[in-house]
């Protein structure tokens, strides 16, 4: 990842190394499956039908909620703001959210 001092190994480029050393790897943040189970314990459980997960990455949000099995909503003006062809973005990630919406905040 690129950092204020440069180029640095990220948390998932150091797992990758260590996995292809032989060790044993437990992935947790997103779009693994493990941090949205923690999510949702710490929320009580609901239903799954009952949540949506909302963000601005097709690779971590999307596909991480479909993955959790919950609703998606990908947030258009974040890192996608200047994305041109979100469909091909779908299609190569085979990751489609349930909405879109063109930002998103808290009611005051």
């Amino acid at each position: 990842m690129l950092t204020a001092v440069g180029p640095r190994f990220g948390a998932g480029q150091l797992a990758d190394l260590y996995e292809g050393l032989g060790g044993s790897v437990t992935r947790i943040g997103k779009p693994y499956t493990p941090i949205f189970d923690a999510a949702l314990a710490l929320a009580g459980n609901p239903d799954r039908s009952s949540v949506v997960c909302v963000g601005d990455s097709v690779e971590h949000d999307v596909a991480g909620g479909i993955g959790a099995g919950v609703a998606t909503a990908l947030v258009l003006s974040g890192i996608l703001a200047d994305t041109r062809d979100l469909a091909e973005l779908f299609d190569s990630l085979d990751a489609y959210p349930d909405y879109t919406t063109d930002s998103f905040r808290f009611a005051d």
